[in-house]
């Protein structure tokens, strides 16, 4: 074979070499996208849980204090109680949004990346409140339940109140701190991770 033969033939072994190689990377980056949007829908699976949940307690605790409105206490504890299910359900909804406005991003990495850091630091921000306001839901909701369901006056008797509000609160906090470790928290550091693998591919590719 002759030089410009096997010149010939080596560019074309080349091309089809970078064409495979090309192939490869967009295949894996294919691959890190659909993990990093299963990864995205753990935490946003959960907010519109919330969102659900939130939206028939509300419903659920404006029967109650309209059928307690009589009562100054629990009309009192119905109206924050319905508030800040209100408020839960409103600010599961915002992240929600947030977390289906990436999913569908499909623009730059960097222009993600930015969304992405933006939402982390909103969800931390946002989860102090929510701390507050599932200890609020705790107090004002569980008396007002007893109250309409058992017509047991809890708010009457401390004594069987106060560790009754414990007990609830405790469960509540136990569960809502397993789901933001394992799943929800979980499915923000799989999402980082990915999107991490993608931006190296893309670095990889300008070189």
């Amino acid at each position: 074979m002759e030089l410009d033969e096997l010149k010939q033939a080596w560019a074309q072994y080349d091309e089809k070499l970078s064409t495979h190689l090309k192939l490869n990377e967009e295949l894996l980056k294919s691959i890190n996208f659909e993990k990093l949007s299963h990864a995205l829908r753990k935490p946003l699976n959960l907010e519109l849980l919330n969102v659900v949940i939130q939206f028939f307690a509300v419903l659920m605790v404006v029967v109650f204090t309209i059928r307690l409105m009589n009562e100054t206490p629990y009309l009192l504890a119905g109206t924050i109680s319905a508030l800040v299910c209100a408020s839960s359900l409103i600010l599961s909804s915002v992240k929600a949004s947030l977390f289906h406005r990436l999913l569908n991003y499909h623009e730059s990495i960097t222009g993600f990346q930015t969304g992405f850091a933006r939402l982390k630091i909103l969800i931390a921000r946002l989860r102090k409140i929510e701390f507050v306001l599932a200890g609020l839901i705790g107090i004002t909701l569980f008396p007002l339940m007893i109250k309409a369901v058992a017509d047991v006056d809890l708010l009457g008797n401390l004594t069987i109140i106060i560790p009754g509000i414990l007990l609830v609160m405790g469960t509540g906090y136990a569960i809502g701190s397993w789901l933001n470790i394992f799943i929800y928290d979980k499915g923000l550091e799989d999402a980082e991770r990915f999107l991490g693998i993608i931006k190296e591919f893309g670095e990889e590719a300008r070189q």
